[in-house]
């Protein structure tokens, strides 16, 4: 691939991670994509960086949801926040890291539940933003539909070119066949 090719987003000045983020993982999985789609031109590798910006969009929005759901696990028991309890902060980083202690699992089946249906209960709270997330992540897929359009014209632009010319050549041929025939035709009717 082309060092300048690749330059295009650094020259215009596009910050592509969050606070938090790994620009080093951001990096890695764009250079990944690139070279999966084989971009090369600059217009193929900026539609190409655009294409990796939705999709590293959507998995944020993913984040997000995640990220409510369990933050709402963490607060539905406010009545289990006794002496001995685990905090909501402890529920949410043990949830997080995807990890159930004793404290935890004590706390989700507290009164009779589980973590099934603390974890519906949580989704049944927060289904308005997980809803506004939902349409984000739908925004995101209909903007990269578009780009992956424009990426296979950009991508098969040459190809195009090439075929149009083939069938223009083919239908000159044709017409130059069709016109001396019609010429043979004309001159043996004489």
């Amino acid at each position: 691939m082309q060092e300048s090719a690749t330059s295009i987003s650094s020259i215009l000045g596009v910050l592509p991670v969050l606070p938090g983020e790994s620009d080093r993982e951001y990096q890695k999985s764009l250079q990944s994509l690139l070279l999966e789609l084989g971009a090369t031109s600059p217009l193929q590798v900026y539609l190409a960086e655009k294409i990796h910006e939705c999709l590293w969009w959507m998995h944020r929005y993913a984040q997000q949801k995640r990220a409510a759901v369990i933050a709402a696990m963490a607060t539905s028991r406010r009545d289990f926040f006794l002496k001995d309890s685990p905090s909501a902060e402890h529920v949410r980083t043990m949830l997080l890291a995807d990890t159930i202690d004793q404290k935890t699992s004590r706390f989700c089946s507290a009164g009779g539940n589980t973590l099934e249906s603390t974890r519906q209960d949580a989704m049944r709270r927060g289904q308005e933003e997980l809803e506004q997330l939902d349409r984000q992540i739908a925004l995101q897929a209909k903007i990269l539909t578009g780009l992956q359009k424009s990426f296979e014209v950009a991508v098969n632009r040459r190809t195009n070119a090439e075929r149009l010319q083939l069938q223009n050549a083919l239908l000159r041929r044709q017409l130059a066949a069709a016109g001396a025939q019609a010429e043979e035709e004309g001159e043996g009717g004489r």
